[in-house]
């Protein structure tokens, strides 16, 4: 699920004109033991190394792709097309023990990916196989620092996000309700695991401080008190009014079903939350940033690297992330200056010409012409079910299997449409649309990408293309060349500053008063502002690196082929590589885009 979430204040106007604007951020996704390799598969011995390797990756995602039958419904739509036809219906589990497993099967990994010889594997092949060895030598070297890691964190922990992918599970057969069923009445069990993981947490002086335990437990109250207006009940309900040949008794019986496991095994599961985090409530000793922690500093720097994808140390990240902001800031006020008519129209937020969202889209769908032509693929967008608007963010685009990329949904939430949101609506369905993640979505999965590459996923670089594609709608979106110019800084910057902060927070130690002082000098001084954006950032850590870094890198290597390629460069060309490519840390696919320059070069 891709989300476009919190809304954060804008700042480079507010310092230089007094008005604020406000931008969202958005979120990722998880893979999953081992099941019978497909029956479609050569019998006979693999000749050549790259064929020894085609079947090692394959079997390796049919193995790890079944152990979690979530990932499994949203990466294929038939299972039973890849030679998957039994599986246990499971959510997996978070067992303490899981570490040592984990690390037995990064090392398995590491040992077989070692036994091949790169250089006879295709140019494909050797991408794939750098992704991977990447992935568990990344994965390895914080594997000692897993109790670090945060399952309840309050802004997509599991107890925010499991139930919205469970209410949005795709009913394309009616084994797709008996396994949602299913996968429901075990929420309870998987949060048991995550309740004793919490307690080793708790031992171990790594628990979540106080103000995010209530809002954790705030959250599961919230979801508790609906009752019986419990979205997971309405949204089965509508689904199940979709679904062709259930007669109405079936679908009765199924409706009384889900009622009792929401009812049920789902609510007991929030429950046994709320009784966990309030007993070991208090066991936090670090309500400041991960830093403060004894190994607190390698494990944001593990986590830098995951969420955003680049090989750069931190400090040269702030060292971007400043130079970035200051320069958008100098250029903002220079713009304002040489372009005053543009100040009445952003005062009265008249700036976007379109704001009906199938418009946008429509207009957004037409104004492609620096990216490849995509594939042909319905889409709707709806609105989020009213009873879901309190817990989502203000739009979000639902990812869809590898096999049935023509159903596409952007869901927006009404909630924030009629609080500013409709000014924000071009870009946000940018982000979530054409050319962001619907797009990107079709444009790999037609490029056939190996399937084990669906079991490595990178936030920066999804993340980071969709900011792209947000940032590059402002000049498409038919408004005035100054002021798209000036819009897109301010949100651009925005979004680092919260970058800047983030690390700031956790790899620096900034407290409050620090992090109000650093705010205040881009004109945000509201205390309560300030707190609030200081608690998220604590809460969530590096979540906005994944956005603002994502697109530095995204901007960095256009530049680079810019420069490289001179006159040669072809924008269309460009992207259709970096798309065609695949979700991969960026320091991978530079050096894949520097063989495909030397093929673009006359």
């Amino acid at each position: 699920m891709k989300k476009y979430g919190k809304r954060i204040v804008s700042c480079l106007l507010v310092a230089c004109m007094g008005v604020g604007l406000g931008l969202a951020g958005c979120s990722g996704r998880e893979t999953g033991t081992v099941g019978s390799p497909s029956e479609t598969q050569s019998e006979t011995a693999p000749e050549s190394e790259s064929e020894r390797f085609e079947l090692y990756t394959e079997e390796l995602f049919l193995e790890q792709i079944v152990s979690n039958t979530i990932d499994l419904h949203y990466t294929l739509a038939y299972p039973e097309h890849y030679g998957i036809t039994e599986y246990e219906v499971t959510l997996g589990d978070y067992s303490p023990d899981d570490i040592e497993e984990d690390r037995a099967e990064l090392s398995a990994m590491e040992e077989e990916l070692l036994g091949f010889d790169r250089e006879m594997l295709t140019t494909e092949q050797q991408m794939t196989y750098d992704i991977m060895m990447d992935y568990a030598q990344t994965e390895l070297s914080a594997i000692d620092l897993s109790l670090y890691a945060e399952p309840l964190n309050p802004t997509s922990g599991y107890q925010a996000d499991l139930p919205i992918i469970l209410a949005e599970y795709t009913f394309r057969t009616r084994e797709d309700i008996e396994d949602y069923l299913t996968l429901a009445g075990q929420l309870d069990e998987l949060y048991a695991d995550v309740m004793d993981f919490e307690r080793r947490k708790a031992e171990a002086g790594l628990f979540m401080s106080d103000v995010a335990a209530d809002h954790v437990i705030d959250q599961c109250e919230q979801f508790l008190a609906a009752g019986e207006e419990n979205y997971m009940i309405g949204v089965f309900d509508e689904k199940l009014e979709e679904f062709p040949g259930l007669s109405e008794e079936e679908k009765a019986a199924y409706r009384e079903r889900n009622r009792e496991v929401v009812l049920g095994d789902v609510s007991d599961g929030f429950a046994l939350l709320v009784d966990g985090l309030r007993e070991l409530k208090g066991s936090g000793v670090n309500d400041r940033g991960l830093c403060y922690f004894e190994d607190g500093k390698e494990y944001y720097e593990y986590l830098v690297r995951e969420e955003t994808g680049s090989d750069d140390s931190v400090e040269e990240l702030e060292r971007r992330t400043q130079e970035y902001i200051d320069g958008c800031r100098e250029e903002i006020m220079q713009a304002l200056t040489e372009h005053p008519e543009v100040v009445d129209r952003i005062l009265e937020n008249n700036t976007f010409p379109l704001t009906d969202p199938e418009e946008i889209m429509q207009d957004l769908t037409g104004k492609l012409e620096e990216f490849p032509a995509p594939p042909e693929a319905g889409y709707r967008i709806k609105s989020v079910h009213r009873s879901m608007e309190e817990y989502l963010s203000p739009a979000f685009y639902l990812t869809t299997p590898i096999d049935d990329t023509e159903n596409n949904v952007i869901y927006l939430n009404e909630r924030y449409l009629g609080d500013g949101m409709g000014m924000e609506l071009y870009p946000t369905l940018a982000h979530e649309g054409y050319p962001g993640h619907l797009y990107q979505n079709l444009i790999t999965a037609e490029a056939g990408l190996p399937l084990v590459r669906n079991l490595f996923f990178c936030t920066g670089y999804s993340e980071g293309w969709a900011t792209y594609a947000e940032f590059y709608s402002y000049g498409a979106s038919g408004m005035e060349e100054a002021l798209a110019d000036i819009l897109m800084r301010d949100q651009a910057s925005s979004l680092g500053l919260y970058a800047s902060v983030d690390m700031g927070i956790h790899y620096d130690g900034w407290d409050r008063e620090e992090v109000g002082d650093y705010l205040a000098g881009y004109g945000i001084r509201s205390e309560e502002i300030a707190e609030e954006i200081y608690e998220t950032i604590v809460e969530d850590p590096a979540d906005y690196l994944s956005y603002f870094i994502g697109y530095l890198e995204f901007i960095r290597l256009r530049e680079k082929a810019e420069e490289t390629l001179g006159d040669a460069f072809d924008p269309v060309g460009f992207h259709r590589f970096l798309l065609e490519s695949g979700p991969a840390p960026f320091y991978i696919l530079e050096k894949y885009m520097d063989g495909w320059m030397e093929r673009q070069a006359p």
